[in-house]
């Protein structure tokens, strides 16, 4: 992976553009990384295989881009997460009949 600094990407965008087409780019600022710029072509393939099939429909159908389903997919990959550690820990619920049953019967006091 390429590196420049924010001023040279900034004084050479045309160059910095062409760089990120051939390959992803670090930027930095003041000696630490804060940003990487990738190609669209590279952000697909990495789409495709870290997205969810829902979200790869969603993108291929045009109902979000492929950015926003790939945040949408961290998203949903931290709270699987935080879910999973809670579960662990013996924080988690049992999804029995008698969970299902409690369920209803709260649906049902709203809709009465």
């Amino acid at each position: 992976m390429k590196t420049m600094t924010a001023v040279e990407a900034k004084n050479a965008f045309g160059r910095f553009l062409e760089t990120v087409h051939r390959e992803p780019v670090a930027v930095t600022k003041n000696n630490r990384e804060i940003a990487a710029m990738f190609s669209m072509e590279d952000i697909h393939f990495l789409a495709s295989a870290f997205l969810a099939e829902p979200l790869k429909e969603d993108v291929a159908a045009g109902r979000i881009n492929v950015i926003e389903a790939m945040m949408q997919q961290i998203n949903l990959n931290k709270r699987l997460e935080a879910n999973r550690q809670a579960i662990a820990a013996g924080r988690g619920v049992l999804a029995d009949e008698q969970y299902f049953d409690s369920l209803r019967k709260r649906a049902l006091t709203r809709t009465s």
